[in-house]
């Protein structure tokens, strides 16, 4: 197994899972309910982004290794560049729709808002990324958090890792304390459109960078050779993947009960200000550490286990995430999330003008939507195979 491969697979996973997460149909649709979410405070946005960190850390310490920390600048302001125009342009192409097509603004006026694209507060803010449309959120947390990736990196390869994580952890802490507002409450004021509307984010970035941060310092402390994935996820850790599966077992009743509305009044009052999914609250990260953890041992550790059944759940996950189609989509996986966000405004649309239409037609929708997803990096392969251009990057 190639590990570039596993991870180029499981990261397409997390894309192919996403968009169907994000289909947003008035009959609803069953598929939706066999994501892992149902069953843990672990979502496929979570693992995205984390996986980007890592990929993003490993392929860039490479070129600060081999070229130098001012190539590695260079390389990533471009790449944040490229991601701004894409954003905007997706941002203003959903505006000019929900303008133009018959029934745009009934079908997204939820999600673009209603102010006109030519307001003055409603550029401004999108053009400095505060105005996030629903799924175009990821973009500009990745440019923000790549503007800082080159420090970070530098820190790592400066063997000041433990800094990197420790301002990461006093960010998120911040967050978590709501400080932040002290900016954005006035920023919203300012940005207010005519829609009522000013800063519009799903996520909070300063808690968010966890796991992106996670994953960039993991990768630049593995391109640099300093972490043994064999050791770290080894016989000798069998007791901490121990541990972590009982986090994960800990937390599966009480995610069921809050899916499903099974908790009283009361206890959810309790339970909720942990739960903040838009800050990357305490109970996200105390589920997302221990599942990768325990999915990494498996996958690493259980290789050599001495007990079949866990070297066969081994050896079905690393072909699962192998698959030549989904390592396809983590390849090109920016591209992929930049077009899921098409595909998923265009199902809106229909549903809206033609819905509801059950779940047999719903499923057909979904299934032809996933599928869609494989234009962009086929076209892409298909033009680097012809044109000799690069590959793509982190």
């Amino acid at each position: 197994m190639k590990r570039l491969d596993f991870l180029d697979g499981l990261r397409g996973f997390f894309l192919l899972t996403m968009v169907l997460s994000h289909l947003v149909l008035r009959d609803g649709l069953w598929l939706q309910h066999l994501h892992f979410r149902e069953l843990m405070f672990v979502e496929s946005t979570q693992g995205f982004v984390f996986m980007s960190g890592l990929m993003f850390g490993l392929t860039q310490a490479r070129r600060y290794l081999r070229s130098g920390y001012d190539a590695m600048r260079r390389a990533v302001s471009a790449r944040m560049v490229e991601l701004w125009i894409w954003t905007i342009g997706l941002i203003f192409l959903g505006l000019l729709m929900r303008d133009l097509a018959p029934g745009g603004i009934v079908a997204w006026q939820n999600w673009l808002g209603t102010a006109s694209a030519s307001e003055p507060v409603r550029v401004l803010a999108i053009l400095s990324l505060l105005f996030q449309p629903t799924f175009l959120d990821i973009l500009p947390m990745y440019i923000l958090f790549m503007g800082v990736a080159p420090f970070v990196i530098r820190w790592v390869l400066a063997g000041r890792w433990m800094l990197a994580a420790g301002l990461s952890a006093l960010v998120w802490t911040i967050c978590q304390l709501e400080l932040p507002g002290l900016v954005s409450a006035p920023l919203d004021v300012l940005l207010t459109a005519s829609d009522k509307q000013g800063v519009r984010m799903a996520f909070d970035p300063l808690g968010w960078q966890v796991p992106f941060m996670a994953g960039l310092v993991l990768g630049a402390l593995w391109a640099d050779g300093r972490i043994d994935w064999g050791q770290v996820f080894g016989p000798r850790s069998r007791d901490l993947a121990l541990v972590a599966l009982l986090f994960v077992l800990l937390f599966a009743p009480l995610r069921i009960a809050t899916a499903h509305g099974l908790f009283s009044k009361e206890m959810y009052r309790l339970f909720a200000p942990f739960e903040h999914r838009s800050n990357f609250g305490p109970v996200y990260l105390l589920n997302f550490i221990p599942a990768a953890f325990l999915f990494a041992w498996v996958v690493i550790a259980g290789r050599e286990a001495a007990s079949a059944w866990l070297r066969g759940v081994s050896r079905a996950l690393r072909w699962v995430f192998t698959r030549p189609m989904l390592c396809l989509l983590g390849r090109h996986s920016l591209e992929v999330y930049a077009w899921h966000v098409v595909l998923v405004y265009a199902v809106r649309y229909l549903d809206s003008l033609w819905g509801p239409s059950g779940q047999g037609f719903n499923t057909l929708l979904a299934l032809y939507t996933v599928v869609l997803l494989w234009v962009p990096p086929l076209c892409r392969e298909w033009y680097r195979s012809r044109l000799g251009v690069p590959g793509p990057r982190a």
